[in-house]
Order: structure tokens, then C-alpha cells, then sequence
């Protein structure tokens, strides 16, 4: 009985106890407590430009929050909170009777000035909907290139990397970020961006046109040589390529080979090829050689590049092959790389990026790892037969 005269007397005091009282610049700076003799016009103003709590009693629960005012929006506050001055209660169709329970701190007579939160947040918010304009505009002039070709990422930022993106534009999500030297492959182009297959992960995105350079036009073999890679004797790939395929030369400075291996149906996968020599491998006759700390050194190489599984295969002269595959809902790709006389051997395998499905299947990935199981070391010019 007690507690509930308690309650009752609360009540009446918080409804009931009201005076007049003067109006400040802001309710928190003119003291006292009571209720105005005619609602009073005020705005909500909050330093950090968030919006302003409207509960249906004057305190914080999680269960009695109303709604939200903007910083600016217009309100009529009827009074302070007796039993808690902290709190002014205005009116708010919300609310039980049509009122609401806000702090008087965040309350002015004048309407503000956006924060500078705001005015950031503005700023912000236009020059997204800026790039998304134009986002559209690049992605409408989207089309593909009349021969496939290659560029190099050219990195004049500071930072010394360029961003990779799913659409062509700023506003479209970033892939990862490609550095200074990075091959790509270019399949479509916008008025301002490339599509372009990363000769590395075998991903298919954008990069912008200002911060790439085209590469020497790529040869055929059958007009051309790779030339002589000299490690403890002079070695040359040989095998044979998979039907409807061939293979075309990127010419590289020094001791590295670049090619890429193709079918005219855009439905069959792509294979590009990269020889590479490394110092740290010098006196490594094969991938069998490799002790298992540095082959888990390398597995650890693809793992931390990208969601991979990693297993192995043998060829049909017994090198051993390191095959891993990207796990996840990305692009699909299978990267395979072997070691022979110093040399990184690595084939990269991806969906055309004009395919209508980009998963590899069980039996492409089979054609591929068939196709580097048969390829032979010998000491004679590249060459397909």
C-alpha cells in the first residue's frame, strides 16, 4: 500500500507541479523547473549532428524510446520535468496525450547552423551520389574490345598502389589494390576504365585508364621465340595445347616470360602462363627438391593472397605440381605452379570474363592440370606443338 501511494504521489508532482518559469537561449542555461505559460517554440540542436531521442517518460530505457528529431526541427516544449529538471516535455503526437520526454540541454530558441558534422556529412553524401552518376554513365558506355590486349598498372600515387574495382568507377566496391608494374589483360573498355583480367589472381575487374600503359603488342608463337632461359643449362617448355587454344607472347624485360593461352569460345576458360626466375631458388632442380618447409612456405604465399585449398599433382616425367583453388563466392580460380633449374613456373587459370558462368567446372580444371602434366623441359626454344 506504501509503495503504491509512492507512485501515485510521483505522478501528481511530475503532471501537477509546475510554475512558470523565464526562457534562456537554451532551457538548460535558464534553471528552475515548472511549466510555460504558453508552449514555447524551440529547435533541437546537437553538437555532434546526430538526432535527438524523443521518449515517452524522462529517462533512458531501451523500452520507451518514440522516435528521433533531426538537429533543426521545430518544437513546442510545454515545460521542464519537475522531478528531473534534466528532462523538458514537448508536445509529440507520438507520445501518450500527445507528449514527449526530451533533455533540455539540446533545445535553443534560435534555429542552428548545420554542425560541421553535418556539413561533412553533406559533402560527403552529394559527392557519392556525384560518383554514382557517373558510375552509370561509364558503366553505359561499357564495351568490349575489338582484340584483347595487354597494359601495366602504372602507380603514380604516393602510395604506390591502384585500386582494382567490381564496376567502372569510384563508387563501385574494390576488388584489392594492384601494384606499381602489375600485367593486365584488357577485355572491355568504358570511355574512362578498363575491364581487365589480373594476370595474377586471375580476377576480373576495373582500373582506371589514367593510371595504365599499354604494353608491346603480343606475338603469336608460331611467328615468334620465347628465346633461351639460362640456369645451370639452357631449358624450354614444350607440350601441346588443348584443342581450340593458342598461345600468345608478352614480350618482358629480363629473365621473365609472360603468355597467354586462349580459345575464341569465351565459355572456355583462360590460361596464362608465367616463368620467373627466383635467387632464392637457384640450385633447385625441381619442385621435388623443395624440403617441406619450403613448400609450406609457398602454400603460406597463396594463403595469404587469398582463400585457398591447396593440394598436389604429379607430371608425367615426376615434377611435382602445387595446385590451389580460391574458396568463396568470387570469381573462380585455380593457380598451379611448379619449380624447374631456379625458374617459378605458374599457370593461372580463370573464367573468360565474357563467360555467362564464372565458376570453373570439375572437368576445366581437369583439361588444365592434364595439359601442364604433359608439358616437357628441353633445351630448345619455346615452342607448342
Amino acid at each position: 500500500m506504501m509503495k503504491r501511494l509512492i507512485a501515485a504521489m510521483l505522478v501528481a508532482i511530475m503532471a501537477l507541479s509546475l510554475v512558470p518559469v523565464a526562457l534562456g537561449e537554451t532551457l538548460e542555461e535558464m534553471g528552475g523547473t515548472g511549466e510555460f505559460d504558453e508552449p514555447k517554440t524551440m529547435f533541437v540542436y546537437t553538437d555532434n549532428g546526430r538526432r535527438l531521442n524523443v521518449r515517452s517518460e524522462p529517462r533512458v530505457k531501451k523500452t520507451n524510446l518514440l522516435g528521433r528529431l533531426n538537429p533543426g526541427t521545430k518544437v513546442k516544449v510545454l515545460g521542464i520535468v519537475v522531478i528531473d529538471p534534466d528532462w523538458a516535455v514537448i508536445e509529440y503526437k507520438k507520445g501518450p496525450d500527445g507528449v514527449g520526454y526530451v533533455q533540455r540541454r539540446y533545445l535553443v530558441t534560435k534555429k542552428p547552423g548545420k554542425t560541421p558534422e553535418q556539413i561533412e556529412k553533406e559533402k560527403k553524401e552529394a559527392e557519392r551520389k556525384k560518383n554514382l552518376e557517373e558510375l552509370n554513365k561509364q558503366q553505359a558506355s561499357a564495351k568490349p574490345v575489338d582484340e584483347p590486349f595487354m597494359v601495366a598498372v602504372r602507380a603514380t600515387r604516393a602510395s604506390g598502389w591502384i585500386n582494382f574495382r567490381v564496376g567502372p568507377g569510384v563508387a563501385a566496391a574494390r576488388i584489392t589494390s594492384l601494384p606499381d608494374g602489375r600485367e593486365l589483360k584488357v577485355i572491355g573498355e568504358t570511355t574512362k576504365w578498363y575491364q581487365a583480367v589480373d594476370t595474377v589472381t586471375g580476377k576480373t575487374g576495373y582500373i582506371s585508364k589514367n593510371y595504365c600503359s599499354k604494353l608491346a603488342t603480343p606475338v603469336k608463337a608460331e611467328k615468334a621465340q620465347m628465346g633461351k632461359l639460362s640456369v645451370n643449362g639452357e631449358f624450354a617448355l614444350q607440350g601441346k595445347l588443348p584443342e581450340g587454344y593458342s598461345v600468345q607472347l608478352i614480350n618482358t624485360p629480363g629473365s621473365r616470360v609472360n603468355a597467354m593461352i586462349t580459345s575464341a569460345d569465351p565459355e572456355k576458360p583462360v590460361l596464362q602462363l608465367t616463368v620467373v626466375f627466383n635467387d632464392a631458388y637457384a640450385t633447385t632442380e625441381r619442385m621435388n627438391d623443395l624440403t617441406e618447409e619450403e613448400l609450406k612456405q609457398l602454400e603460406l604465399s597463396f594463403q595469404e593472397m587469398n582463400d585457398v585449398e591447396i593440394t598436389y599433382d604429379e607430371t608425367a616425367y615426376g615434377t611435382k605440381l602445387l595446385i590451389a583453388r580460391e574458396v568463396g563466392d568470387d570469381t573462380d580460380f585455380v593457380d598451379i605452379m611448379s619449380v624447374y633449374k631456379g625458374y617459378f613456373i605458374e599457370f593461372v587459370m580463370t573464367p573468360n570474363g565474357l563467360a555467362s558462368n564464372q565458376t570453373l567446372t570439375d572437368d576445366q580444371i581437369k583439361m588444365c592440370i592434364d595439359f601442364l602434366s604433359e608439358l616437357d623441359f628441353v633445351p630448345v626454344g619455346f615452342q607448342f606443338r
